[in-house]
């Protein structure tokens, strides 16, 4: 089975990936470099530090959102550690959550989601 690539840059992906030493062609040659590493390890830092911020918000939220917003950061979470284990590879490996892995991280998100207290307005 054939998965194509898809990437996802920001609009200041051009500056960030020039930052690292890399460019486009590394990302479209699927070369997992140092770089690449590096790269992807300074990507995982901000999306967690923005996890951390979100699970801050989620409180805020209408009671009935809370799961949602649980079970995709807790997932989320996961997909990150997964680029980790393949060590940084998410050019030629696919980093996933399991069937498994998301029967059990559901009912902890709504554990979770339950035991906040609702702020909205």
């Amino acid at each position: 089975m054939f998965f194509p690539i898809i990437v996802y840059l920001s609009v200041n992906s051009q500056d960030e990936l020039a930052r690292f030493g890399l460019s486009d062609e590394d990302i479209f040659a699927g070369k997992v470099s140092d770089k690449w590493r590096e790269f992807m390890k300074e990507q995982i830092r901000r999306a967690r530090f923005y996890f951390n911020l979100a699970e801050e918000g989620a409180s805020h939220l209408d009671k009935a959102s809370h799961l949602p917003v649980w079970a995709s950061l807790m997932l989320y979470r996961k997909i990150l550690g997964a680029i980790e284990e393949n060590e940084y590879d998410n050019l030629t490996k696919r980093a996933y959550v399991g069937r498994l892995g998301k029967l059990v991280t559901l009912p902890l998100a709504y554990s979770r989601a339950q035991s906040l207290p609702s702020l909205a307005f």
